[in-house]
């Protein structure tokens, strides 16, 4: 819809709000609606009908629909004068989630994406979210490319290419830092708990059997215990009798995060389209119901809106 879909529709809710006031009456009902009377019966009158309904409702009505005209006429002057952002309907906020409405900090989040349209990358340096019902207003942080484990990882300002999305938490992140999915990212799954929950697309075990271990093909007590490890884990058994060290070291070595990303770093289809931001917040930013969330440019112009 846009940001200025979304204002118009928050304008028509209050006047929607006003017209079931003025329906079942407000205070100059009396004035405004006399209503239609009877004339007394023959032979004191002729019984005729007299008066009429809602003449003072209408007149509100069309005052209301006027008001209307104005308030959209406004914004598309507001957008043309510059309040709208250059970035209306490149970058949106995502409608069809339940993100923002969570109960749980740890829970929260809102989506941003690029349209598949844009030619170009679209940086989100100094972007902001506002609530415009609690005034509340913050900075979206930047993000690692590829997350390193065991190190500090610097988190530099995110452009979101076409069709790349952005999901915005609150909380903390469980890993200690914002980061862009890859192929091997499905491995955090195993330890934390992400919300929403991390794909899991790693690379099958067996395959990395296949493709990296320097074991004889006799060796069937390593290759048995390694189909058996599930996608995306480390395995936590112990290693069965008769595994040979070339089999642990092989295990212990390339079946985790680091492992995964030291073999498959370089492949075309390594890095994802979906970024990880954690605001880092102990408290909610959104309201349950009854809200209206704002992206903000690097100039606080408008870029889009959510209301719900």
């Amino acid at each position: 819809m846009g940001a200025k879909g979304d204002l118009i529709l928050l304008i028509l809710i209050v006047f929607g709000l006003g017209i079931a006031w003025l329906v079942t009456g407000g205070p100059e009902r009396a004035r405004m609606d006399r209503g239609a009377f009877l004339k007394p019966p023959a032979p004191l009158d002729s019984g005729e009908k007299y008066g009429e309904f809602g003449i003072g409702i209408k007149t509100e009505v069309s005052k209301i629909q006027s008001g209307l005209d104005k308030v959209s006429s406004e914004l598309e002057e507001e957008r043309v004068s510059g309040e709208f952002s250059k970035y209306e309907d490149k970058i949106v906020i995502e409608k069809k989630t339940t993100g923002p409405k969570k109960d749980s900090v740890d829970e929260e989040y809102v989506i941003i994406s690029a349209s598949r349209r844009n030619n170009e990358n679209i940086s989100i340096a100094g972007w902001q979210l506002e609530s415009m019902i609690s005034k509340k207003k913050i900075a979206i942080g930047g993000a690692t490319p590829l997350f390193i484990s065991g190190v500090i990882n610097s988190e530099p300002a995110v452009s979101l290419a076409p069709k790349e999305k952005m999901i915005i938490s609150t909380g903390l992140s469980p890993i200690g830092a914002s980061f862009k999915i890859n192929k091997c990212t499905g491995y955090f799954e195993q330890f934390q708990n992400f919300k929403p929950t991390l794909v899991k697309d790693c690379p099958r075990s067996n395959d990395e059997f296949d493709r990296f271990a320097n074991i004889p093909i006799t060796d069937d007590v390593c290759e048995d215990f390694v189909d058996d490890i599930r996608k995306c884990e480390m395995t936590l058994d112990s290693f069965p009798i008769g595994t040979s060290n070339q089999c642990s070291e092989f295990i212990s070595n390339t079946i985790n995060y680091t492992g995964c990303v030291k073999n498959h770093r370089n492949d075309l289809d390594f890095i994802g389209s979906e970024w990880r931001v954690f605001l880092g917040r102990s408290e909610e930013l959104w309201r349950e119901k009854r809200e209206v969330i704002r992206l903000l440019d690097n100039e606080g112009k408008v870029v889009d809106t959510f209301t719900y």
